[in-house]
């Protein structure tokens, strides 16, 4: 949108669908709290959750695993780690996507269009400035 065809309205109808938007992110923010990814390693005698943000909540190993050693161990709770993070990850994603459309754009994008709104934004205020200087030059 050019800066000169903004109208009050156009802010009043932006300003409206970020309130809503406000208002999904909100609400998402409840079922992200309650995100639990679980993975399992050493069929299953290694179990792992982590929540939302990656971060291990649970961690179970069977006292038969302790008879592995301490590299096939290692390489079993890695797995169950990358296992529960990654599902972790799809459940954040999938709540993200029902709050802001399924094709959520890519960071690029976001950068993107940011830099094209500052911009139409500094533009504008530019030549308002201008429109101001005019008219206190006028009025001295």
């Amino acid at each position: 949108m050019d800066a000169a065809e903004f109208r009050p309205e156009d802010l009043e109808r932006i300003t409206a669908q970020a309130e809503e938007l406000l208002l999904r992110v909100e609400e998402s923010r409840k079922e992200i709290d309650a995100v639990v990814g679980r993975g399992t390693g050493a069929d299953g005698q290694v179990q792992v959750a982590a929540g939302a943000t990656g971060r291990l909540t649970e961690l179970v190993i069977a006292p038969r695993a302790m008879r592995l050693d301490s590299g096939r161990l290692a390489e079993e709770l890695l797995r169950a780690v990358q296992q529960a993070q990654d599902e972790a990850d799809r459940m954040v994603r999938e709540v993200m996507a029902g709050t802001l459309g399924e094709s959520m754009p890519s960071q690029d994008a976001l950068d993107d269009r940011f830099s094209q709104v500052l911009e139409s934004f500094e533009s504008s205020m530019d030549e308002q400035f201008q429109a101001i200087d005019e008219l206190r030059r006028g009025t001295t």
